[in-house]
């Protein structure tokens, strides 16, 4: 191939992994699932997922790419709403020079340099980072700008004014020193501003506007991604004076999160210039907290890049995770800034001896239990269990027993033992066991049968197509329709879901994460999917609960992409048909199984799918270490296997979406209308 050499291995193609590095070929290409599977790393996916990963591009843009290699049209934003973001980041460098022109010369930008002089900030960094003030005034920012020809509307539409009830409006940032926000291109998309003196709150924030998504913004990531790639690691501070110290110490891998904890959208960014991720938060319980919020979203938002390769709790201290995490701790009643400022060297000394994130997960279990107690040790080795399950290296699996069993003071064996027990125990195969009896958890009531309850449609097939296999449109094509031509389109599985979810998304998705994170599963998330189309929706729906924003979801998706567009309108139909033909159905409980039992159904089978292609890998295999490393892999996955059909046995009187029948349909601007049972 373009990116891999690949060589014939029966009826798969297989080389050496572009993702990490080896010397034996596990790479392998499925043709007729049209999918990838590194069984060294656990990178796997289709090709949108190998290009997105390979060229470190965002999804649309490896839907632009590879639509113009295939030769297939994509609507593109339309041309006013490309003025509009224009007119908006135009709006916001002019505020951006003000303000520093307020900072740089005359009287009243005084308090603002002395502060910065305090803080050891030299000038360069002030120019760099395009420090400025606000000035102490209701309407100085307003009537600057109003000045400069830009209207009311579009000011307090950029966040840069709040509009009184009364009419009029006044400016947002009043006495703070003010810290431009920019995006990985350099341009000021947002402002924080830190006040001067007394006052609350300390540091204000810009809100969530149609070019500033905080969620999806790392601080200093603009100026860091060239020296994070170059030294293949991050490193993840609190604040914005964090950072602009950091950098002006020469320290220029240090980047900040835009809240107080980092989100999958920053992480994922992140990750597209390395894998190497320190946290080095400050030293108090707020930081504490953030610090662990971070090490858990790492673990579940990178494990989910390998789409086949979840986890259900714990981490790897491997290369499988696809991210190494350390954790640098800050001496006690200090900052990074504190750090940076007194001692630089300290600070390079507390980023290279970082704690590696299984130690660091070791020690926080062993600070929860009373280890001078029966109960205490056993708890506390319980809970380490999980995660030196996850050690697929000898070695490393051998030092991290002894450091458990040295903390807890029993005997190695003993660890040793309890660990074969629940290794053990999530290895044997399901089927052999009598099924638990179904326990709903407890958000979930009791229930009546089954009987009283309509059924959904089973799948169908929209547009008049006929009882076919699913629709895959050959490689690139298939994800990236002309939605001007008229299609079949299918209602399974993945838009059943992803239909019940755009109507209830509020109520739902909050549901589902509590009730996954009780079932001790991944959030949900978009390696969910496999369809482009679904994967683009869910994205965006993804942003748009991020953003909170005051406008209908309807509105919003519909400033996306026409194609999705297209796709929310369609699923849209389908869900309102589907809840005013079974309104007993969509209740709750009921439409909360329906959707928990969809999702199971969806990660069990492609649990079964990657099963699959690692029989395929491991009857192929050459080398001993080849098939060591399989069989590593074939563990994991049969635990993960497991905990979803143990998940799913929970709702298995419940199940509401089958496969064993289907029917035809068609769609009409009114909506689809099932025609005949198959």
């Amino acid at each position: 191939g373009r990116y891999v050499p690949l060589q014939k291995s029966g009826n798969s193609y297989k080389g050496l992994c572009p993702f990490h590095s080896e010397k034996t070929p596990s790479f392998h290409v499925f043709p007729h699932t049209n999918t990838w599977k590194c069984f060294g790393c656990g990178a796997g996916g289709d090709i949108f997922t190998f290009v997105e990963k390979r060229e470190n591009l965002p999804f649309p843009d490896v839907l632009r790419m590879l639509a113009k290699e295939a030769g297939v049209p994509l609507r593109e934003v339309r041309p006013e709403e490309r003025d509009a973001r224009q007119r908006l980041l135009d709006l916001h460098q002019a505020a951006a020079s003000y303000f520093q022109s307020n900072l740089l010369t005359g009287a009243a930008g005084k308090r603002a340099r002395d502060y910065l002089a305090q803080r050891d900030i030299t000038q360069e960094t002030i120019e760099r980072f395009q420090l400025g003030y606000a000035l102490d005034g209701w309407e100085r920012l307003l009537n600057h700008l109003q000045g400069k020809g830009f209207s009311l509307e579009e000011i307090v539409k950029a966040g840069l004014a709040i509009a009184r009830d009364a009419g009029g409006a006044y400016d947002r940032f009043r006495n703070r020193l003010i810290i431009p926000i920019r995006d990985i291109q350099g341009r000021v998309i947002a402002f924080g501003g830190r006040i001067l003196g007394e006052g609350e709150p300390k540091y204000l924030n810009s809100p969530q506007t149609s070019i500033f998504d905080k969620s999806q913004v790392i601080f200093g990531l603009d100026m860091a991604r060239r020296t994070i790639r170059a030294s293949d690691q991050v490193v993840l501070v609190e604040g914005y004076m964090d950072v602009i110290s950091a950098h002006q110490r020469g320290f220029k891998n240090v980047v900040a999160a835009m809240g107080t904890s980092i989100t999958a959208g920053q992480i994922r960014l992140l990750s597209r210039y390395s894998r190497n991720f320190v946290f080095a938060l400050d030293a108090d319980a707020a930081g504490a907290r953030a610090t662990w919020r971070g090490v858990m979203l790492v673990q579940e938002t990178l494990a989910e890049r390998g789409a086949l390769t979840p986890t259900a709790s714990g981490f790897r201290a491997e290369r499988r995770m696809f991210a190494d995490v350390s954790i640098a701790i800050m001496p006690e009643g200090q900052d990074p800034d504190d750090v940076l400022r007194q001692d630089p060297e300290r600070w390079r000394t507390l980023i290279e001896n970082a704690v590696p994130v299984v130690d660091y997960i070791i020690q926080q279990a062993a600070a929860r239990f009373d280890l001078a107690t029966a109960s205490g040790k056993a708890q506390f080795v319980s809970e380490a269990l999980p995660t030196l399950s996850k050690i697929g290296d000898p070695i490393q699996r051998r030092h991290y027993i002894g450091r458990v069993a040295a903390l807890a003071r029993v005997r190695e064996t003993d660890v040793e033992a309890a660990l074969g027990q629940y290794e053990r125990g999530l290895r044997r195969p399901s089927t052999s066991r009598k099924p638990p009896a179904p326990t709903l958890p407890p958000a979930l009531p009791p229930h009546p049968a089954l009987a009283d309850v309509d059924a959904p449609p089973p799948e169908r097939v929209l547009a008049g197509a006929s009882e076919e296999p699913p629709l895959w449109l050959d490689d690139v094509s298939r994800a990236t329709p002309d939605v001007s031509e008229q299609r079949p389109r299918r209602i399974g599985p993945e838009e059943h879901l992803l239909g019940l979810i755009l109507l209830h998304h509020e109520r739902l998705l909050p549901w589902l994460d509590d009730e996954l994170a009780h079932l001790e599963l991944d959030p949900f998330y978009i390696e969910d999917f496999t369809d482009p189309l679904n994967r683009a929706l869910f994205q965006s729906l993804e942003d748009y609960i991020f953003d909170a924003p005051e406008e209908p979801l309807a509105d919003y998706i519909a400033r996306q992409d026409d194609a999705i567009g297209e796709h929310v309108h369609f699923l849209w139909r389908y869900a309102q048909e589907f809840e005013e033909t079974k309104p007993r159905y969509v209740q709750e409980p009921h439409l909360q199984r329906d959707v928990i039992t969809s999702l199971l159904r969806l990660r069990l089978e492609k649990a079964k799918a990657a099963l699959q292609q690692l029989e395929v890998a491991l009857q192929e295999a050459m080398s001993p270490e080849e098939r060591r490393g399989l069989d590593r892999h074939l563990f994991e996955l049969l635990q993960f296997r497991n905990k979803l059909e143990k998940s799913l046995s929970r709702y298995s009187q419940t199940m509401h979406w089958t496969h064993s029948r289907r029917a035809t349909a068609s769609i009409s601007p009114q909506g689809a209308t099932p025609l005949s049972d198959a």
